[in-house]
């Protein structure tokens, strides 16, 4: 890789092993979707595919869609390819018309956990969300040193608020990234005292508000 360290060479790395672990667990047969790295929009998850083929061609041809969540891309390559074989058993079931998950997609059944195991996965349980705990087997291990090629997965995406501001997070029980509450900038509320014009502030200016129509100051309430 000559020290180069670009998001394409991830995607490509995600690409290759897809062709990979297809023909080494799936025979060939999945349809090959359009894998993405975007930002994680549902606050922990690692990844996600979509039911629907939701990206298409000039020649109409349509795809779904694997996502490896940028945040959560710079760690140890068996666990992002953990991340993409994980959506790989959805996209096998969703092709088999077999339903593995209930609850809006999130509660992950013993249809799910049967076949990742199957694809080298170590499955366990969470209360909240079914199988959905997947580590890599020895047998995964063994294949991701000996298939991927090292220094892909370098870059990661800052865990930030639609405004840019980082997000503080607390790694929960069942070893996921959760967001803590968001500290709330105290307002300070100002009022004409003629009118009842409010005014409100995120910083003291007290004594430099002037209400127009009352040619008063406006004070802090």
């Amino acid at each position: 890789m000559n020290g180069k360290v670009t998001i394409q060479s991830a995607i490509d790395e995600l690409q290759r092993n897809f062709e990979r672990l297809n023909k080494k667990y799936f025979g060939g047969e999945l349809d090959r979707p359009v894998i993405t790295i975007l930002t994680d929009s549902t606050s922990g998850a690692y990844g996600w595919i979509t039911v629907n083929k939701v990206w298409s061609s000039k020649s109409k041809k349509y795809f779904r869609e694997i996502n490896i969540c940028a945040e959560h891309l710079n760690r140890p390559p068996e666990l992002v390819i953990t991340t993409l074989l994980h959506e790989m058993v959805h996209l096998y079931h969703i092709e088999k018309g077999i339903q593995d998950t209930s609850r809006a997609g999130t509660y992950h059944n013993s249809k799910f956990k049967d076949t990742a195991e199957k694809c080298g996965l170590i499955v366990e349980k969470s209360v909240k969300y079914g199988y959905c705990i997947t580590t890599p087997s020895v047998e995964l291990v063994e294949y991701v040193k000996e298939n991927c090629r090292s220094g892909c997965f370098k870059l990661e995406r800052m865990k930030t608020y639609r405004d840019g501001t980082p997000k503080t997070t607390v790694t929960g029980k069942d070893g996921k990234e959760r967001t803590t509450s968001r500290t709330k900038q105290s307002m300070r509320k100002y009022t004409c005292p003629t009118c009842g014009l409010i005014i409100r502030a995120s910083k003291d200016i007290a004594g430099k508000l002037l209400c127009i129509d009352c040619q008063e100051i406006l004070s802090e309430k």
